[in-house]
């Protein structure tokens, strides 16, 4: 072969090559790990709405294939180790306590048996210890992990809170004005209890879904292809695991969705989302907490503030804007 004829041969790009093996990698994992224990636990009689704590057990995959690909093996100057337990156990604590006292003001579990007090405080050890990374001794989890406990930028935690309850209740309020009843899943007329219960719910969809996560979704996946691919296509690539990986919990059991019913939460709703997240978390420099703190409202407002179909709309406005405004369709 002579030179002219090596100069055509096709050079493998390094960072293509990369991105594709640890999205493929990512994804291999986080699957293998939430599918394995979602489908064990539905064939044994768990499904959503009854046995939800064992499920959980199954909602870390994505976290824990982000951390365990980001690790380097090499050592971080965060604080000591005694100081890292103390973290640990107060993050596991708090963990347990949102988790049951949610379920007993909801009413699931009045009076909790030991044996779901024991499974519960087993569950909490993986968030605490998820939410632990952030100050872990690893260079690799530290830097994946360290944005889950830094606020960075207190404005766009603030947009994170503050967005979605804004979405529910301005549509909602024009309509009531109007004469529309209101529609909501407040569990009590009194204002105390029902404040109570949604920060409760907030922190137990914080620690137990976003913790668990947005780790991987957000602070692995979509930084890595977001090497190759322009924010919008990362998105997207983002999202078809995303909304696939729900597959076993969405259909598992007596209490599945529709077709049509995922259609709406996992196609439509979840790739407006998806963009969405993609813009904060870029907005916010890379932060964290900022997405899980934006993911936990989306799985907590819509139960416990007054909301009306319409609000899709403005979920739709939000991303088309954030597709606009930062031009996501460009790379770099």
């Amino acid at each position: 072969m002579d030179k002219a004829s090596l100069g055509t041969v096709p050079v493998a790009n390094p960072i293509s090559s990369f991105v594709a093996r640890q999205g493929a990698a990512f994804v291999a994992i986080s699957f293998g790990i939430s599918w394995l224990i979602w489908i064990a636990a539905i064939r044994l009689g768990a499904h959503p709405g009854r046995g939800e704590e064992i499920l959980a057990f199954g909602s870390p995959g994505p976290a824990i294939a982000g951390i365990f690909l980001s690790r380097s093996r090499r050592k971080a100057q965060t604080i000591g180790p005694t100081a890292r337990l103390l973290w640990f156990l107060l993050l596991w604590i708090g963990c347990w306590a949102a988790y049951i006292l949610s379920d007993k003001m909801r009413g699931v579990t009045p009076h909790p048996s030991a044996s779901f007090s024991l499974i519960v405080a087993l569950l909490a050890l993986i968030p605490a210890w998820i939410g632990s990374g952030a100050i872990s001794s690893d260079t690799g989890v530290w830097s994946l992990l360290r944005t889950l406990a830094v606020p960075q930028n207190w404005r766009w935690q603030a947009i994170a809170f503050f967005s979605l309850p804004a979405i529910l209740l301005v549509p909602t309020a024009i309509l009531h004005a109007l004469g529309r009843p209101l529609v909501w899943g407040r569990p009590s007329t009194a204002i105390g209890p029902w404040v109570a219960y949604g920060a409760l719910m907030f922190f137990r969809t914080l620690f137990f879904t976003a913790f668990l996560e947005e780790p991987g979704w957000r602070g692995f996946l979509l930084p890595c292809l977001q090497r190759k691919f322009s924010p919008l296509v990362a998105s997207f690539l983002v999202w078809i695991p995303w909304s696939v990986w729900h597959l076993p919990l969405d259909f598992g059991g007596p209490a599945g969705r529709s077709v049509a019913a995922y259609f709406q939460t996992r196609v439509v709703s979840l790739l407006l989302v998806a963009a969405i997240l993609t813009w904060l978390y870029n907005r916010s420099g890379g932060n964290l907490l900022c997405v899980a703190i934006f993911h936990a409202g989306m799985n907590t407002f819509p139960v416990v503030l007054p909301y009306a179909p319409v609000s899709l709309v403005l979920v739709l406005t939000w991303a088309a804007y954030a597709v606009v405004a930062d031009r996501m369709w460009r790379q770099g």
